[in-house]
């Protein structure tokens, strides 16, 4: 694990524990949010995935100077995997689709090298985006998983929300446009579809794929259980970023998510009790921009199994515990600066 040792971070807490933030109070907590606060994420050589969870990114950016990406691309030996291409709803906008991925130390090195690349010329603006596709499979054909998802992404989705906005404090300005939030949708999905206990999966797939332009966008998916180029679900809402570090930090988030959402632990009565304490209380997107500690301790308390997955969510998401209004405001970096 990176960065641990001699870290009073993870002298606190044990960096392979599976501690309960959530039920921490009073001081121990208060400590531990100011550990956590002083600590600096770094781009990890592996996250710990198994090699049939695959993912691909889409790198949105504007005022792209195109072809020198394109020959640094040529001269590191990435342009036929990493593929550039224009984006009309961008100003001066291009993206980059990445290759096929699974958790390698070379495909995080490679993702870092084209962040850095493209950050000397090209820019984040209002409008990119950093979308995510996690390879079907790793959800599985198990209808009782997918229900599982839709609902906790109903219950958690202002946490999820303020988490990827990544470096920035609110959401890019064509969110609602591109990525729309699914609170409310996917909970009268969940409803619906709880109640018709015969329905296959590939039923419960039309009723969630209301159209591309949503957080979650369901439809490339074609098979359940194949690896396939392009059988993806599709994370949208994710802000663009050129720090390879919040890239994978995403990845993590979403890949713990999907397999929560399976898992046998997965604890129907946490989700359930804040639903009902949350009501519609955070439907709101410009609600997303707030923090609020006990729902997010709760949130990474249940997808992740380990305290050092923990703690770079909670940095991500903490953001230095600043609340922002204007379109690419940013708070106080949190990640360290990369070499190449």
């Amino acid at each position: 694990m990176n960065n641990t040792k001699n870290n009073p971070l993870f002298q606190y807490i044990k960096p392979k524990n599976n501690d309960m933030f959530s039920l921490m109070k009073g001081s121990d907590l208060q400590e531990l949010i100011y550990y956590i606060e002083n600590y600096y994420l770094e781009l990890r050589n592996s996250l710990g995935f198994d090699k049939n969870i695959t993912f691909g990114l889409e790198l949105e950016f504007e005022n792209a100077m195109r072809n020198c990406i394109e020959e640094e691309l040529d001269k590191n030996s990435l342009n036929s995997s990493w593929v550039v291409k224009r984006d009309s709803s961008l100003s001066f906008g291009a993206e980059i689709n990445s290759p096929v991925l699974t958790d390698s130390t070379n495909n995080w090195n490679n993702l870092k090298q084209v962040c850095s690349i493209v950050s000397q010329y090209a820019s984040i603006g209002a409008h990119s985006g950093g979308h995510i596709h996690i390879g079907t499979q790793v959800l599985g054909n198990n209808t009782e998983s997918w229900l599982n998802f839709i609902k906790i992404w109903s219950v958690y989705e202002n946490i999820i929300y303020r988490f990827v906005y990544g470096e920035f404090l609110t959401a890019r300005s064509t969110m609602v446009e591109y990525a729309k939030p699914m609170t409310k949708v996917f909970w009268k999905d969940y409803q619906k579809l709880k109640k018709s206990s015969s329905l296959e999966l590939q039923e419960i797939l039309k009723k969630i794929s209301h159209k591309r332009y949503q957080a979650v966008n369901f439809n490339n998916v074609n098979n359940f259980n194949k690896i396939e180029e392009g059988n993806t679900i599709e994370f949208r809402c994710p802000n663009g970023t050129l720090d390879s570090t919040i890239w994978q930090n995403n990845v993590n988030m979403f890949v713990n998510l999907l397999l929560y959402s399976k898992s046998s632990k997965y604890n129907d009565d946490i989700v359930e009790k804040r639903r009902k304490e949350n009501k519609d209380k955070y439907s709101k997107l410009s609600l997303y921009n707030e923090i609020y500690l006990q729902q997010a301790l709760e949130f990474c308390d249940m997808i992740f199994k380990n305290n050092f997955d923990k703690v770079y969510f909670l940095r991500q998401y903490f953001k230095s515990f600043e609340i922002g209004t204007n379109d690419l405001s940013k708070p106080k970096e949190f990640t360290k600066k990369l070499s190449i």
